[in-house]
């Protein structure tokens, strides 16, 4: 464990001293790809660089690692689900792979398509797994109850359809275009996808976040931005990152205080940016081992930010 005083740039709000706290992931090279906190505290992980699942235990802290089945499936994105599984996209694998922590045991489900190159897991409002096909342009759900994938059509060609987010507020999922340049919908109902587009040309649509008032936040990876958009008037609203173009704002998440949690991908930026949506005020913060290469953040039960270093195959938060 590391444990590192962190440097803010700007002026946000801050209670004592905020520090990083890092653990080291016993295996090698793991490389953890995206991360999800359970509600029982637990912090799960895939390692896309060692093909296995990992678990962190933040009372004991103690790591426990599971292999994937499927010999480099390259377990890229992961989300925790109602019934107690957690669910991983098998980028080369091109599954979707259930565990059950209980019975250690995981349930894969291969896709209809060759290639597709699943990404980025949820459980959507309607309780089904709702995925993205980074490759093969279409967003996935699969019924775990009878295994079942049913794959929605992107209407923008070649879009690199990256995160995803559910609300129930509204009974769909919305996804982002990382080259459509665009934020999608579809309703988890009818099926219907609709797109919108940013105000930003090349902005690089990455990953989503959603606040509790139903608007949806996500990262300009290629702009420099992090923007909200309120479904309501279909309306975005932007702002610069510290970094500018440069930074490449790359996750994003909302913790319960109503900030905004995004990092900036660029190893000379390195750093993870707090931002409040009623002053606007960003607030940056340093990670300490670098290029971290931040893939994915979350917030778990005590509205602790926790983020999965994938450069240096640490798993770390931000204590305060």
């Amino acid at each position: 464990m590391r444990t590192i005083t962190l440097l803010a740039a700007g002026v946000g709000w801050l209670v004592g001293t905020p520090t990083i706290v890092e653990y080291d992931i016993p295996t090698p090279n793991s490389a953890p790809h995206c991360l999800v906190a359970a509600p029982d505290g637990l912090i799960w992980f895939a390692e896309i660089g060692a093909n296995k699942l990992g678990r962190f235990d933040p009372q004991t802290e103690k790591f426990t690692e599971w292999p994937v089945p499927t010999a480099d499936g390259r377990p890229h994105g992961i989300t925790w689900a109602s019934d107690g599984r957690l669910y991983l996209t098998e980028q080369r694998g091109n599954k979707i792979a259930a565990f059950d922590p209980k019975a250690e045991r995981f349930s894969e489900y291969p896709l209809p398509h060759d290639g597709s190159g699943p990404h980025t897991p949820i459980q959507g409002p309607d309780g089904m797994i709702w995925f993205t096909e980074q490759a093969g342009n279409r967003i996935g759900r699969l019924d775990p109850a009878t295994g079942k994938i049913v794959e929605y059509d992107v209407p923008t060609p070649r879009a690199n359809a990256y995160g995803i987010i559910g609300s129930r507020q509204e009974m769909a999922v919305y996804f982002a275009e990382l080259e459509g340049h665009k934020l999608g919908r579809v309703d988890v109902r009818t099926g219907k996808v609709t797109e919108f587009p940013t105000p930003t040309p090349n902005s690089g649509v990455r990953r989503l976040a959603i606040d509790r008032s139903g608007g949806i936040w996500m990262s300009y990876n290629r702009a420099g931005k992090v923007a909200r958009f309120d479904p309501s008037t279909k309306a975005f609203k932007e702002y610069d990152a510290p970094g500018g173009p440069h930074g490449q704002p790359y996750t994003i998440e909302v913790d319960s205080t109503g900030h905004v949690w995004f990092n900036q991908f660029d190893p000379t930026a390195n750093d993870l940016v707090e931002l409040d949506p009623t002053s606007g005020k960003m607030t940056s913060y340093k990670i300490p081992s670098g290029p971290a290469l931040v893939r994915k953040l979350t917030v778990d039960a005590h509205n602790t930010v926790w983020y999965a270093n994938n450069g240096q195959s640490k798993i770390g938060k931000v204590k305060r």
